[in-house]
């Protein structure tokens, strides 16, 4: 399993980093988790072959997870793609879905056989070899999926956008690679919406992965990067490392 960080930054301008998106490779097959603005170019400069992407699971309906799909869909009928294209999401995906080519872009209806499915919290999808499950976030008035990719004894959990949630905390348990994310400094914050650096040390001792990987990752968390980590690895002796874009690790 090879996993590429595409996006790791937020809705804010950052020269550096793109929205957020996650490119796994599972030998002749490609998923995407999340597709947000940038990840499209992002995954021109790895150099993959866009065909192998069987699958995309969007975590929820902000315009920083979801706005460059259209991209990815036009690059593939273009290119003459014959093979279904499988999107998973929230319920509002198929509202989501309706409003893109139905309303907003009806030029590219049917341009591509894609299968569009909702996400049942819990539910787990089989992806070839590869079984990927989900559990709620808490994420505003956003309904958002936490993703587990689990594959031959391999495990990563991404947690896309969530405040601390005990959904979050229970998929990602045994996990060998979490990948959360750290929008905000610590401070007073909004309730129910993000994860701060000393939310995330709780979170990190309390399921101990092998590995985390910061994303969703601010400007300002990223002007005190150093800081941050200090924070996150204060409880623990776990590997950490703010995540960049077009990071590449393997399980």
């Amino acid at each position: 399993m090879k996993v590429t960080m595409l996006g790791t930054g937020t809705s804010y301008p950052d020269p550096d980093r793109m929205q957020s998106g996650i490119l796994i490779e599972l030998n002749d097959e490609s998923i995407l988790f999340d597709i947000g603005a940038g990840v499209y170019h992002r995954l021109i400069q790895t150099g993959i072959n866009l065909e192998s992407i069987s699958s995309i699971f969007i975590t929820h309906f902000h315009i920083d997870h979801c706005s460059d799909f259209l991209m990815l869909c036009q690059n593939l009928w273009l290119g003459g793609h014959d093979e279904p294209l499988n999107i998973y999401g929230p319920p509002a995906i198929k509202q989501w879905y309706r409003g893109l080519f139905d309303i907003a872009y009806p030029y590219a209806q049917n341009r591509l056989a894609i299968n569009v499915r909702v996400l049942k919290e819990h539910e787990a999808v089989q992806v070839g070899e590869a079984s990927i499950s989900n559990a709620p976030t808490v994420h505003g008035t956003m309904e958002t999926r936490a993703l587990r990719i689990e594959w031959r004894g391999y495990s990563l959990v991404y947690s896309s956008d969530t405040a601390p949630c005990r959904d979050v905390i229970n998929l990602a348990r045994g996990a060998d690679v979490l990948i959360h994310e750290c929008n905000w400094l610590d401070g007073p914050n909004p309730e129910g919406v993000h994860t701060t650096p000393s939310q995330l040390a709780q979170i990190v001792e309390e399921v101990a992965p092998k590995m985390v990987i910061l994303t969703h990752v601010s400007p300002d968390v990223v002007n005190q990067k150093d800081r941050v980590l200090e924070i996150v690895r204060r409880q623990t002796n776990v590997e950490i490392d703010l995540g960049e874009d077009l990071m590449t690790f393997e399980l």
